[in-house]
């Protein structure tokens, strides 16, 4: 059963509607959400008629339904002498003309009646769907100025309820079970549903305008928690300190760090390298300071190993090819041949080509650095000794079992700065990460919720290419496009069950090739690190050999990839074998 998210209509102009909606989005699938909803009914038992817009519906099958208004700016309430008006309500210094509480509760109960003869059941006054109401005051930290004889204190939603979709379905779980008078001091009874049931409530509140999931994705980033306030105050931090190793679990925004604080470097007048392991995030890199209006005379992002290989050309140093080979085999050989010649050819540009050497090193994803490559990366510096340093890393992403790594003398006699919470994936990519990984990463309580994840399994690896091609038309019915999906493999090409697919819809991304994007890209987790995408496909994933039940062997790996992915992760697992 598909869960509704209706949209805010395109012609509100409220913000407090707004700003619910987009704590509301947020809520987990068990949550429905109606924006502005159209009640137009009648209770035959009654004989009452409604006819009125209520600003927001929550309805869960088995806590209940409430009902919203919303109300902009600060509410009072002033006792109404000499008038047949209790109470006057005001909306800063104006009059309103009727009070929130009388708008929402003029379909509240009518709606209760309507329901119970919908779906009767003998025994309740009230029956099978709970109807609670409440009044949504986002610009406001208290009700002080609303008299508990106009509007009781556990009916108001206020901007403290609205922090966070936890602290908000919180305010909500408590409003649809308090206890009513009416009913013997107990909550007002709610049944849940059938499916059939269920069908015949969707359909009298509509869901004509659900939205397709980048759509969805896109209100819920409204509501994601923004560190942006804490990071900058974590970078400000760090200024007065030349030399600093920053350590952040996946998703922690470490390379919006790298951003931020290269740009800072460049405008004090420093010359900024920019190093990762990674090509692909090079690049990604490359093009974000171009965006931010840096040129190359203030910031370089290049891969360790095409730096290496373009100072060894430009020193000249013997025996090292002028060109990298077109052989995928006989590039690792060059690489190594212009890695171990680095700390040479620096050498011998250092008082030849001062130009070539910068005021501050920025170091991404470290822990893919042998720690030799470091001491020769540190010779980059105009002082080696005294140079800016920064050095982002995470332990649990260290891949390359064959590399020396975090072992540094220079670099660890760094004082160190910890971010300990992920913000990029959803709650559900991380709990996932966790259960097959043993590995846990924090995050914010304002975190979304997200999709399950979706595990598809397979005996045979071939077999993934029909799960992949069955995947891709269910992306595509929820509103997917290829730019948001990028298929992971934890294997390299040569050992994919993969390996052979490319075509027209989807192409690997091999050794130093960019991504393309008329396509859906292949790439193994080793080229992807650092970079996201909101869709992720995980494939070949192979049975841990730990055994089912434990954490898997192959657990970092796991977690790069699947920390890969903002919004959806998706994951092919091959079967284990009894």
């Amino acid at each position: 059963m598909s869960t509704i998210r209706k949209r805010i209509s395109s012609n509100s102009t409220s913000r407090s509607e707004q700003t619910l909606f987009d704590t509301a989005i947020c809520l987990n699938d068990a949550w429905d959400v109606w924006m502005n909803v159209q009640l137009n009914f009648a209770v035959k038992k009654s004989g009452t008629s409604i006819d009125h817009e209520v600003d927001c519906i929550l309805y869960h099958r088995k806590y209940g339904m409430l009902l919203i208004e919303c109300k902009d700016g600060h509410i009072s309430t002033e006792e109404a002498q000499g008038t047949e008006k209790g109470v006057i309500w005001k909306q800063g210094n104006r009059i309103m003309e009727r009070s929130p509480i009388e708008q929402i509760k003029a379909s509240t109960h009518p709606l209760h009646d309507y329901f119970s003869e919908m779906f009767p059941k003998a025994g309740h006054q009230y029956n099978r769907i709970r109807v609670q109401w409440a009044v949504c005051f986002p610009d406001m930290d208290s009700t002080g100025r609303i008299g508990n004889n106009a509007l009781q204190p556990r009916h108001a939603i206020l901007k403290s309820d609205i922090k966070s979709y936890n602290t908000l379905e919180r305010k909500i779980r408590k409003i649809l079970e308090t206890g009513e008078l009416s009913y013997g001091g107990k909550p007002f009874p709610n049944d849940e549903l059938s499916d059939e049931d269920y069908d015949r409530l969707i359909s009298f509140l509509g869901c004509f305008d659900e939205p397709s999931w980048p759509e969805l994705w896109e209100m819920e980033s409204r509501a994601r928690v923004a560190p942006t306030a804490f990071q900058e105050m974590l970078m400000e931090s760090i200024t007065r300190n030349p030399r600093m190793q920053i350590e952040g679990v996946a998703g922690s925004g470490k390379s919006l760090l790298v951003q931020w604080e290269t740009r800072r470097l460049a405008r004090e007048g420093k010359r900024v390298a920019v190093l990762c392991y990674n090509d692909l995030l090079a690049e990604q890199m490359r093009q974000n300071f171009k965006n931010l209006g840096l040129d190359e005379s203030q910031a370089v992002a290049t891969s360790f190993h095409k730096l290496a290989a373009k100072y060894a050309r430009i020193a000249k140093v013997a025996g090292v090819p002028r060109r990298e080979p077109e052989d995928d085999a006989a590039k690792s050989e060059y690489y190594d041949a212009v890695v171990a010649s680095l700390p040479g050819a620096l050498k011998t540009l250092r008082d030849k080509k001062k130009n070539l050497f910068f005021d501050a090193l920025v170091i991404d994803e470290g822990q893919d650095f042998e720690n030799r490559w470091l001491d020769s990366v540190l010779q980059l510096l105009k002082d080696p000794q005294k140079g800016t340093v920064r050095f982002f890393y995470d332990p649990n992403q260290t891949i390359y079992k064959d590399r020396d790594v975090l072992g540094n003398r220079t670099i660890g006699a760094m004082p160190v700065m910890v971010l300990k919470r992920g913000f990029r994936c959803t709650k559900r990519i991380l709990e996932w990460v966790h259960d097959t990984t043993d590995i846990r990463i924090p995050c914010y309580e304002n975190t979304p919720e997200g999709r399950p994840v979706d595990v598809r399994t397979y005996t045979e690896p071939k077999e993934q290419e029909e799960l992949l091609l069955k995947e891709i038309e269910r992306l595509h019915k929820k509103g997917v496009t290829f730019e948001d999906i990028l298929v992971v493999s934890l294997r390299s090409r040569r050992n994919s069950g993969l390996a052979s697919l490319n075509n027209d819809t989807f192409r690997w991304s091999d050794i130093s090739d960019s991504l393309n994007g008329a396509v859906i890209n292949i790439v193994s987790a080793y080229r992807y690190k650092g970079l996201d995408k909101r869709v992720v496909i995980l494939t070949d994933l192979k049975p841990s050999k730990n055994g089912p039940g434990y954490p898997h062997s192959n657990a970092h790996l796991i977690l790069v990839g699947a920390t890969r992915a903002k919004e959806h992760l998706v994951v092919f697992r091959q079967r284990h074998r009894i």
